[in-house]
């Protein structure tokens, strides 16, 4: 509609309504050739005027939407013939409830009778003055209504559905990762609320002050705990200790000047310093995944992507408003969209970092159940995989035995060729004893050069059949040092099975005495005893 309005500006003391209307009839208005009406922030109050022409026969009721909900006062005045019929004043200086429509928006409404009428309108704002100005049917206001209700509420829904979800995983985890993402999301409607003058229609409609300074306060809330976020789901504490203090820096210093000039009460330069933080937050975030990714944070990609669209989101907005590409909802939303976007690709990221850190916890609780050296189970995971099967086996009364297996002549091996090799027999053994062992068998680096195997349902002339398998199999490992000849090795082998028994470490010592006793029969055999 912007087309058929002229403004009229003056550098001079401000001026009212009988020189305005003077100025309109000395032709001092000039057209507005843009499509959007943006005179900036801090800008001096600035008069339109639009002439309406009704070609009927009878009155048509029509509305002025003035599509920003942050404009300090807006003057209307009405005039047919050059006399005043009506007048209506709004703005959010105002509260909320004394406006005449329950609406987000600046809204006034006027019956236009046949023939010409006079639009004059005073517009003052210390914010930027954007001025999306509509001139629609009852039928065209509410239709706008709705739809952007309902685009609205996917929109909070979503928002406040991430709040809730990162809030109980919270809770339930107790990661302060998704206590900081949560706190951001939740910023971020609230700053959204505000500028899109919701927060004013539905949560402080009594705090005309509040709403004067929500949306810098607000921009600086939502930035910090972005930062704040950030700096905790790229781990930069603890790669990047240095930049994390210019983060925090960075917070402390412009929540400083910007407290300052409240204090001063300057709103303008408040608004412009939240603004510069926005800029430097936002550069300070691509900069934050920029330098974890060459960390080697895999996840840092996806943040970076996840970072930039908002970044996008703004930049199509400021060209929508700058008339550099066509301005419409989707252009002139396209930072919301983004902000959307942002969200959700930094919920499926924090997911996935959960995923990374749940298996990396995995990996590490079987490394410490794990021997390094030959991928079997150490003593700690033997007894946690044996010990349920042991009880089950006694109250079944069934059978089961243990087999220790100790490497003949180890210490001279080592002392020989060396640890290196020493570890190569060790492995070796190892790998013989997974190839031998059935899948129910349990087996374990019991500590140097024992190892322990646990056969249940298993009797003890099938434990020795195995026992001398294995030995045998043992016997036909070649190990080349290097320069050297090819040589072998031999273990020693000592079974017990599970007869009268009650006691795992009772079984387990049985079988180390029956070891004992084939080292003294000569070393390379197996002993058992019926106990």
């Amino acid at each position: 509609m912007s087309q058929y309005i002229q403004a009229y500006r003056t550098t001079d003391a401000p001026i009212d309504f009988s020189t305005a209307l003077e100025a309109y009839q000395n032709g001092l208005f000039s057209s507005i050739h843009h499509s959007m009406i943006n005179f900036g922030i801090d800008s001096k109050p600035v008069w339109l005027a639009l002439n309406v022409n009704n070609p009927s026969k009878t009155a048509i009721d029509r509305n002025l939407l003035f599509e920003t909900s942050w404009l300090d006062k807006i003057d209307i005045y009405f005039l047919r013939h050059n006399q005043l019929i009506n007048t209506s004043h709004l703005g959010d200086s105002e509260k909320f409830s004394q406006r005449s429509f329950n609406h987000r928006f600046f809204v006034t409404r006027h019956p236009f009778e046949p023939g010409e009428t006079l639009v004059l309108i005073r517009i003052a704002s210390v914010d930027a003055m954007v001025l999306p100005i509509y001139f629609m049917s009852n039928d065209d206001l509410d239709s706008r209504k709705t739809l952007q209700s309902y685009s609205y509420g996917f929109v909070y829904g979503a928002i406040l559905g991430l709040v809730a979800y990162n809030l109980m995983l919270y809770l339930g985890l107790r990661s302060s990762l998704y206590l900081y993402y949560s706190i951001y999301l939740l910023s971020f409607f609230v700053l959204n609320i505000s500028y899109t003058g919701h927060g004013y229609q539905w949560v402080w409609p009594e705090l005309p002050e509040w709403q004067q300074w929500a949306n810098p306060l607000l921009i600086l809330a939502c930035s910090i705990s972005g930062l704040i976020f950030a700096a905790h789901f790229l781990n930069i504490k603890q790669a990047l200790p240095r930049m994390y203090g210019i983060v925090i820096t960075a917070c402390m210093t412009f929540s400083a000047i910007i407290l300052l000039l409240i204090l001063i009460s300057n709103y303008a330069f408040v608004l412009q310093a939240s603004l510069a933080f926005v800029f430097l937050s936002s550069a300070l975030m691509i900069l934050l995944g920029i330098m974890a990714l060459q960390k080697g944070d895999k996840l840092a990609q996806y943040y970076l992507i996840a970072s930039s669209s908002p970044i996008v989101g703004g930049i199509i907005t400021g060209c929508a408003i700058g008339e550099i590409i066509p301005f419409n909802v989707l252009t002139y939303r396209a930072v919301e969209i983004g902000i959307m976007g942002d969200a959700i690709l930094l919920a499926l990221a924090l997911a996935e970092r959960f995923n990374i850190n749940q298996r990396e916890k995995l990996t590490a609780e079987k490394m410490a159940d794990i021997d390094s050296l030959t991928n079997l189970n150490n003593r700690r995971s033997f007894y946690k995989f044996v010990k349920p099967i042991w009880s089950l086996s006694l109250r079944n009364r069934g059978h089961a035995s243990v087999i220790m297996v100790d490497i003949d002549d180890f210490k001279l091996f080592n002392d020989n060729y060396g640890h290196a090799l020493g570890d190569q027999i060790l492995i070796r053994l190892a790998e013989t004893l997974q190839k031998e062992a059935r899948s129910g068998d349990i087996l374990s680096r019991w500590g140097g050069e024992e190892f322990l195997i646990f056969l249940p349902e298993t009797k003890l002339n099938d434990a020795v059949t195995f026992a001398e398998r294995v030995r045998q199999r043992i016997t036909l490992i070649e190990l080349a040092p290097a320069n050297q000849e090819k040589f072998t090795f031999t273990a020693s082998f000592g079974v017990a099975h599970n007869n009268n028994i009650v006691s795992l470490d009772e079984l387990i010592a049985i079988a180390d005495q029956q070891l004992y006793s084939a080292k003294k029969r000569g070393r390379n055999c197996v002993c058992a005893q019926h106990t």
